[in-house]
């Protein structure tokens, strides 16, 4: 591991040092641009460790960092929308300027954490409540069920899925509670109940597999191959936390075939979600005339777009250059936090990014670019606003962790719940939905850990 990271980081530097002749900016600026970002990536290793701020950190360096070297040495063009971005030197220069304010903000906020939580007393890691030990096979059955039921209604009726708009709406909003829990509330509730399981002394490889399962099937049903990501690496994250205690728990062997199902199954995943949005997103039928068999187009589009993924599928720097080639001013950052997301197209950032790949079929699909919030808060025009909005933005996030960590000492709850947050924050274009994510969240959190503390069960 230690020389896999040594690799990385010779890489990463060879990577900026080739960039840095190549880029036709200022010299100064992408120096700084770098600085900040080894300041971002270097916090993430002090102790104590938060898992949002490692998967916040690392969005910010795939959505910004990586992207700016690989267009300063290959030049190959943007896949998301830009704009009225011209290319010039100093619109470069400023976007670097802009995503280097938003690495100092978030290391300002995890340099309060770390001087803050230095004073914070030993976290307890309390026992699996008595009810889950008394009823535990009843509890993983009924939720091996209510995840595969959930999530093949969801590939039907489309409560959460990538574009595609709900097409049956649930009395009482019941079909934004099933799509929130193929999103992540499955997630949530099988990483306390893997923990639970751990502590109550169950082999830890059962429920890191179920887990995986959880992943796999929210990521089909969803059309998101993020969400098997998401699901399943806060998951490595914990255990190299607390190797000591929770590897031994882990035969070698089964080590192995867990990291070889892991494997398998993002890939697979991968693969049916290309095939499931190829099928649903161009309307296939079997009697249509003129369409492409469908497994040429499927074959056809993963050719094309998987090399695409690793650089152009993260958030940051497209929205960051937009912005920046348009009009800013407070009231420009009034309007583009405060607007409805029913919008959608009309909205403040789509007219800005112009994006050209717009649904023909709005009733049905709904594709749009995502912003980020760096780019939301340079709609001010203001680097102290972008600099002090990220820092804002990571304190909240840092303050759920921690009382998500003391409220339930789940460490696998917290790491999924962190690394879920820090994706949704890193693709926020509407700070309403973001906000309403965080407030289900919590609610979440509490509802985890006022069952933890649930007595029922002791007689």
């Amino acid at each position: 591991m230690r020389v896999l990271a040594a690799a990385g980081v010779v890489l990463a530097f060879a990577a900026a040092a080739i960039a840095s002749s190549l880029y036709r900016g200022s010299g100064a600026a992408f120096l700084f641009f770098n600085a900040c970002f080894c300041l971002l990536v270097g916090l993430a290793f002090p102790k104590p460790r938060l898992y949002v701020y490692t998967f916040a950190a690392a969005f910010l360096v795939l959505g910004f960092w990586l992207k700016v070297v690989f267009h300063a040495i290959a030049a190959p063009g943007f896949v998301e929308p830009v704009g009225d971005f011209s290319h010039t030197p100093a619109e470069w220069d400023r976007a670097l300027q802009v995503a280097a304010c938003a690495a100092l903000g978030l290391s300002a906020a995890r340099l309060g954490h770390l001087a803050w939580a230095a004073r914070l007393p030993d976290q307890v890691y309390p026992e699996p409540p008595p009810w889950f030990v008394r009823w535990r096979k009843p509890v993983w059955l009924l939720t091996i069920v209510l995840v595969i039921a959930i999530n093949a209604a969801n590939l039907r009726f489309a409560f959460y899925q990538i574009g595609v708009r709900p097409k049956l709406p649930l009395p009482l909003h019941g079909h934004v509670l099933a799509g929130w829990l193929v999103n992540v509330g499955f997630a949530l509730w099988v990483a306390a109940l893997a923990w639970w399981d751990h502590r109550h002394g169950r082999p830890l490889g059962r429920g890191l597999l179920a887990a995986a399962g959880e992943a796999f099937l929210s990521a089909i049903s969803a059309f998101s191959r993020m969400n098997f990501l998401v699901h399943t690496v806060p998951y490595v994250l914990a255990l190299a936390e607390r190797r000591a205690e929770l590897l031994p728990a882990i035969k070698r062997r089964s080590l192995y075939m867990l990291a070889a199902a892991f494997l398998a199954l993002f890939v697979l995943g991968v693969l049916a979600v290309f095939w499931l949005r190829v099928y649903h997103y161009y309307g296939y039928a079997a009697d249509a005339p003129g369409n492409e068999p469908l497994a040429g187009h499927v074959e056809r589009t993963i050719w094309k777009q998987a090399p695409l993924l690793l650089v152009h599928r993260w958030v940051g720097l497209e929205g960051v250059l937009a912005v920046g080639a348009s009009e800013r001013s407070a009231r420009r950052l009034a309007e583009a936090i405060f607007e409805s997301p029913a919008l959608g197209e009309k909205s403040v950032f789509q007219r800005t990014a112009k994006p050209a790949y717009l649904s023909e079929n709005p009733a049905q699909f709904t594709f749009l670019a995502n912003a980020g919030p760096v780019a939301v808060l340079w709609f001010s025009g203001s680097l102290a606003v972008v600099l002090l909005g990220m820092a804002a933005i990571g304190a909240v996030a840092f303050a759920t962790e921690e009382a998500a960590r003391r409220w339930t000492g789940n460490p696998f709850l917290v790491a999924v719940s962190g690394a879920t947050l820090a994706n949704v924050v890193s693709q926020t274009t509407f700070f309403y939905l973001t906000l309403i994510f965080l407030l289900q969240l919590w609610l979440a959190l509490l509802f985890v850990g006022a069952l933890q503390r649930l007595k029922l069960g002791n007689a």
